[in-house]
């Protein structure tokens, strides 16, 4: 078994039954993100790609705790067992350090052609059908299906990384604006970048059509087209 197929297997085992939206199906489609960006960026170590790819998630705070999160406990100990060295090892974490839309609201960004390739792949999955859908997953998991698929009183504010790790409200189509349409300006790599925008406009065309059907009130309507606009 190379060193590769144990981490596919360790992180499906981890996070196999989570259901907000950051299970073993994401992480997959991460890393079938990224292996895509690593066709038009072969400088990259596909290797270190494919790990850091796999095991973003491992240790996420919104999962596991910020304890879990700052020692990466889970992606060491995968890590380890592995079979890839330490200089390896040592590199696929300072990735992992630097990956998530909240430490870029810290202003963390990876220095490396491989974080950013993973970086955009984990933001591509945010975006588009899939992640719309992600977004009514993760939003019902912590809401218990308690939260309005939108409220049209709650209009999006500026944010920064603690304020975002402190929400504890945000209907769905809310957290659009409050995260998902930023994302497209945080692309990192050209195929990253197009890939974003296209599946940005998926969410622009729902969120036109809903609004229409909806009858929004029109400040919502004009804030949709200032992303449109973009």
């Amino acid at each position: 078994m190379t060193g590769i197929e144990y981490i596919k297997q360790s992180v499906s085992k981890l996070l196999h039954n989570d259901s907000s939206g950051h299970d073993d199906k994401h992480v997959f489609r991460v890393f079938e993100n990224a292996m895509n960006f690593c066709n038009e960026l072969p400088q990259a170590n596909r290797d270190l790609v494919a790990a850091a790819a796999l095991l973003h998630d491992c240790d996420d705070y919104k999962l596991f705790g910020e304890e879990s999160a700052r020692l990466l406990t889970n992606t060491s100990r995968i890590l380890a067992n592995s079979g890839f060295d330490g200089d390896f090892t040592d590199n696929c974490l300072k990735i992992i350090k630097t990956i998530g839309y909240s430490k870029r609201l810290s202003g963390i960004i990876p220095d490396c052609v491989e974080g950013k390739i993973v970086s955009d792949a984990d933001m591509a999955d945010a975006t588009g059908i899939i992640g719309i859908i992600r977004c009514i997953e993760y939003r019902v998991h912590r809401s218990g299906g308690k939260e309005p698929f939108f409220d049209p009183d709650y209009l999006p504010t500026e944010m920064d990384a603690q304020k975002y790790k402190q929400i504890t409200y945000c209907p769905i189509v809310n957290h659009f604006f409050d995260k998902l349409f930023r994302l497209r300006d945080l692309a990192l790599t050209d195929p990253g970048r197009k890939c974003i925008e296209k599946r940005h406009k998926v969410i622009v065309n729902f969120l036109e059509n809903y609004f229409d059907e909806t009858n929004a009130p029109q400040v919502w309507k004009d804030l949709l087209a200032q992303y449109a606009a973009k």
